[in-house]
């Protein structure tokens, strides 16, 4: 019995350290996205849009900033959170625009909310 505890507490802490270096590489790679992005409609000399876009890119990128930073906390409010976070962001990404980045992007969301589901017990508890 303890075995199964041990077994199943250090799966939950492996699957949430995954989760996190999931949340921060895609953090990287939104602020990435929106630098590019931003300095293409910049040059194209769209200062308004450039300006509005930057800041979507950069609540996005920051959404998983806040998500990597709230995994160590327990409560149902934490994981309902990761997961509309998580969910939100992979809706973004494939309604936005279909390029390699974007695909790479929602691709990182697909495999946390995929370590993160299994984690409700964990947060539960």
């Amino acid at each position: 019995m303890k075995n199964t505890r041990k077994r199943t507490r250090e799966t939950n802490l492996s699957r949430i350290l995954i989760a996190r270096i999931l949340y921060y590489v895609n953090f990287a790679l939104w602020l990435v996205m929106g630098a590019y992005y931003v300095y293409r409609m910049v040059e194209d000399n769209n200062g308004w849009t450039s300006a509005m876009v930057g800041f979507f890119f950069l609540v996005a990128a920051f959404s998983l900033l806040f998500a990597a930073r709230i995994l160590d906390q327990r409560g149902r409010r934490v994981y309902f959170t990761l997961i509309f976070v998580t969910g939100l962001n992979i809706f973004l990404t494939l309604f936005g625009f279909q390029d390699f980045p974007f695909i790479i992007a929602a691709l990182l969301d697909a495999a946390t909310l995929a370590n993160l589901i299994p984690l409700k017990d964990h947060y539960s508890a």
